[in-house]
């Protein structure tokens, strides 16, 4: 009881030599046992932070009670306080597992202790600034959205907090977070800007639309060549031979479709093969770093025509 006492008195430890209180759990192993032990020497060496680091390591390898326990302590020394309260109410959790009433005690007044000194952070997503995809992170740790809008116990210090989304520019901020007293910060996360599209990426762009865009104007040339030689050879058979009085020279449909086929393929061929030779031409240097939008070709064919749609910056 004297140890309990020691333990909780002023709502931290009261000496280094209470610490063993807590104890080393029979099941660790060998390699968390070795780092649990050099934590401890670092801490009683004053030296707060490595001897953190070991008992990070140790509870990493192996979760043990006294481990998070020691590990709490050590984050309240270090005046990292929402550590510290978010380690004790997990060694809260594992000793009513445990049932060891004692120690899951100990773990709940360090946390209540603990909790009038939390700074706290609240993430504002507006539904503009909701996309797909939406990241939020707080330091290394992913914000998951349906915490968006809650209280989150942070840290004292810089606090480097990050946006992100497939497609968009990511936003980051850092936010220095008060020591001397505890604070609520809101922050508001604003609607991601798009991604620029890289300079090699439009000029490859460009180009493959320019070859095939001319390709297909080639193509459609040659069938106009081919629908003419068609329509020519169908008005020869409809002529009138010399001497035959019954005969009236009329231009056969056939030859009329023909012509007709020819003019359209000759016409749209000849507009496409210009688009492309213009794609080609117009496809930006690789020294060109503006941003603009990106290029979109789209083709249109109805009843009463075609028309074909180039849309982008140069």
């Amino acid at each position: 009881m004297r140890r309990l006492v020691a333990a909780i008195c002023s709502g931290a430890l009261c000496a280094t030599s209470t610490l063993p209180a807590f104890g080393a759990d029979d099941s660790r192993s060998a390699r968390a046992d070795t780092l649990f032990r050099q934590g401890q020497t670092l801490l009683d060496a004053g030296k707060t932070e490595a001897a953190c680091a070991k008992f990070e390591a140790s509870e990493a390898w192996e979760i043990g009670l006294g481990t998070l326990l020691h590990l709490g302590d050590c984050y309240e020394r270090a005046g990292r306080a929402a550590s510290a309260w978010h380690t004790f109410l997990e060694a809260e959790a594992v000793a009513q597992a445990k049932k060891d009433t004692e120690r899951q005690q100990i773990a709940v007044e360090r946390a209540a202790a603990l909790e009038p000194k939390l700074a706290r952070v609240v993430f504002v997503v507006p539904p503009m600034s909701r996309l797909a995809g939406l990241t939020v992170q707080l330091g290394t740790n992913t914000i998951p959205a349906g915490s968006w809008g809650m209280i989150i116990p942070v840290d004292a210090g810089s606090q480097h907090i990050t946006a992100f989304a497939k497609g968009y520019r990511p936003w980051q901020m850092d936010l220095e977070v008060s020591r001397s007293e505890p604070h609520e910060y809101r922050i508001t996360i604003p609607r991601l800007e798009p991604s620029p599209v890289p300079v090699s990426n439009r000029r490859g762009a460009f180009r493959t639309a320019g070859v095939v865009t001319g390709s297909v104007g080639l193509a459609g040339i040659g069938a106009g060549a081919v629908f003419s030689v068609l329509s020519k050879n169908a008005e020869d058979a409809s002529t009138c031979a010399r001497g035959v009085v019954q005969c009236t020279p009329e231009k056969s449909s056939k030859a009329s479709g023909y012509s007709e086929a020819s003019t359209v393929s000759l016409a749209v061929g000849g507009a496409l093969l210009a688009t492309g030779v213009t794609l080609l031409v117009l496809a930006p240097s690789q020294d060109n770093q503006e941003k603009h939008a990106p290029l979109r070709v789209a083709a249109h064919v109805g009843g009463s025509g075609g028309r074909l749609l180039l849309e982008g910056a140069w």
